[in-house]
C-alpha cells in the first residue's frame, strides 16, 4: 500500500466507519483480450467436478493459433504450434508435450460428441500464461506473458508523482439487522463520494452522499463534507455532518502535531518504498478491456497486511492522537487480518492507475470476529450474552461490502480553499469539554 493511499485511505475508512460493467453469466475464454466464440454447435466451456475449466478442444486451440488433429484409434487430440506438439489422451490425467508426460488433475472428456480439454495445462504447455478471473468467470490467456508485477509497480511510481487528481468512490454495504421483533431484516446502503487531492503540500476535499434502503423505507441524503491538510509537522481534519432535519452543516476540526507525517510524505523515503512494495505479494494480469473508448489493463493484486501493519506500528503516535486508547486495538486487528485482493485498472496508453475495485466482505467479517470480545461487553439490557453473540455472528456472516474508486483529471484538478467556517470550527477537544459540562449540569 502506497504512502498517499495509506494516508487518504486510513482517514477516510476510519471516518466513514465511525460493480463492474463486464459481468457475464457464462464462462468466457479470452486470448490476448479477444473473446473466443463458442456456441451450441461447437460446445461451450464448463467447470468439472475438480473445479477445473474444460473447453471445446478444437475451437479453443484453433483460436490460439494451433493446428488440431484427432486420432480416433487412440482417442487422442493433438495440437501443433511451432515446434511444440501437445497430445491430450481422453480419460487420462496427463498430457504429452513433445513426448514428455505432464500430470494433470483433470482429464479430457468426450461430451455430446465433442472433445473437451483441461485448458490451463494444455495452454501452459505452449508457454502461454493462463489466469482465472473468478468474478467474470473468464479464462484469461496471454500468448506473450510479461511481468505483471513490474507493470503495476510502474503505475505506482507514476502515482507517487501525481501532483493532484479527482476521485469518485462508490461503496455498497449489505447486512442483516434484527428488527424490533428479533427477526433479521436486510439493510442495504450505498455511499458515493467525490474527492479532490493535492499532494504538495497535501490537502484533500471530499463530500459523501448516502442512500439507505431498509426494506420498508428508503432514505437519500448528503452526509458529510470534509477537508484534510497535512505538512511535515501537523495534520488537520475539518469535517461537517449534515443535520438530517434542517440540512445545515455542523463543522468540527481536529489538529494533530506529529513529525511522523514528514516520513509518510517524503517521496524519497526508501524504507517506505520497500514496505509499499513488500505489501504486494502477488499480481495477475486479467486482460484488457475497452471502457468508454479507453483501453484498461486489468490486474488482480494480493496485498499482505503484514507490511501495512508495520507502517501503522511505525506511526503509532499518529494513531494514538486519532483513536486514543483504541490505537493498540487497531494494530491488533490489522495484525490478524488475512491477505486481501483488489482489482486495479491501468490505462494502457498512459500507464496511469485509472480505477480500483475491492470486495471488503471477508475483511469486515474478520474485523468483527476479532472484535467479538469487545462487542459482547456492550450487551443490551434484557438480552442474554449468548443471544447477543448469536445476533452478531449472524450479522458477521451475512455482511457484504464492496468499493470502487475511479481516478480522473490527473495533474489537472481544480484547486480549492478550505472555507472559513471550517477553519474556525470547534475542535474535538472543545466539543468533548462541552459534552462533559452539559452532562455535569444535567446531573
Amino acid at each position: 500500500m502506497n504512502r498517499k493511499g495509506f494516508i487518504i485511505g486510513l482517514i477516510l475508512i476510519l471516518t466513514m466507519l465511525t460493480s463492474t460493467v463486464f459481468a457475464e453469466s457464462e464462462i468466457i475464454v479470452r486470448i490476448d483480450s479477444t473473446n473466443v466464440e463458442f456456441n451450441d454447435v461447437i460446445g461451450r466451456p464448463f467447470i468439472d467436478e475438480n473445479n477445473r475449466t474444460l473447453v471445446p478442444f478444437r475451437a479453443a486451440l484453433e483460436a490460439f493459433g494451433a493446428d488440431v488433429e484427432w486420432d480416433s484409434e487412440t482417442r487422442t487430440a493433438k495440437a501443433i504450434k511451432g515446434d511444440i506438439i501437445v497430445e491430450v489422451p481422453v480419460g487420462q490425467k496427463y498430457i504429452v508435450k513433445n513426448g514428455e508426460n505432464i500430470e494433470s488433475d483433470s482429464a479430457a472428456i468426450i461430451k455430446d460428441g465433442r472433445t473437451y480439454l483441461p485448458i490451463r495445462k494444455v495452454i501452459e504447455a505452449f508457454g502461454a500464461e493462463v489466469q482465472w478471473d473468478s468474478k467474470l468467470k473468464t479464462v484469461v490467456i496471454t500468448t506473450e506473458p510479461f511481468d505483471a508485477r513490474a507493470k503495476v509497480m510502474e503505475a505506482y511510481d507514476k502515482y507517487y508523482k501525481w501532483e493532484n487528481f479527482d476521485m469518485y468512490a462508490l461503496i455498497n454495504l449489505s447486512m442483516a439487522l434484527p428488527d424490533e421483533t428479533g427477526n433479521m431484516q436486510q439493510m442495504n446502503m450505498q455511499m458515493d463520494m467525490n474527492a479532490t487531492a493535492f499532494m504538495n503540500p497535501m490537502k484533500l476535499k471530499a463530500n459523501a452522499n448516502m442512500i439507505l434502503d431498509l426494506g420498508f423505507d428508503k432514505l437519500s441524503q448528503p452526509i458529510m463534507e470534509m477537508y484534510m491538510v497535512a505538512d511535515e509537522n501537523k495534520f488537520s481534519t475539518y469535517m461537517a455532518m449534515t443535520d438530517q432535519i434542517s440540512g445545515e452543516l455542523t463543522w468540527i476540526k481536529q489538529e494533530i502535531e506529529d513529525e511522523s507525517f514528514a516520513t509518510l510524505l517524503d517521496p524519497n523515503n526508501e524504507e517506505m518504498k520497500e514496505l509499499n512494495e513488500k505489501s504486494i505479494t502477488d499480481v495477475k494480469y486479467l486482460g484488457t478491456y475497452t471502457v468508454n473508448g479507453v483501453n484498461l489493463e486489468k490486474y488482480e493484486i494480493t496485498m499482505s497486511f503484514e507490511a501495512f501493519n508495520e507502517i501503522l506500528g511505525q506511526n503509532l503516535s499518529m494513531l494514538t492522537e486519532t483513536l486514543g486508547d483504541d490505537a493498540e486495538l487497531v494494530l491488533k486487528l490489522y495484525a490478524n487480518l488475512d491477505d486481501v485482493t483488489s482489482i486495479f485498472y491501468i490505462d494502457e496508453a498512459t500507464g496511469e492507475l485509472a480505477k480500483m475495485e475491492m470486495d471488503m466482505s471477508s475483511l469486515l467479517s474478520t474485523i468483527m470476529e476479532n472484535m467479538m470480545d469487545l462487542i459482547v461487553q456492550e450487551v443490551p439490557e434484557g438480552v442474554s450474552e449468548e443471544e447477543f453473540t448469536n445476533q452478531i455472528l449472524q450479522l458477521t456472516n451475512g455482511i457484504k461490502m464492496d468499493m470502487m474508486a475511479e481516478y480522473k483529471n490527473i495533474n489537472a484538478a481544480d484547486d480549492f480553499e478550505i472555507p472559513e467556517e471550517a477553519l474556525n470550527a470547534i475542535t474535538t477537544e472543545e466539543l468533548l469539554k462541552e459534552v462533559e459540562t452539559t452532562e455535569e449540569v444535567n446531573e
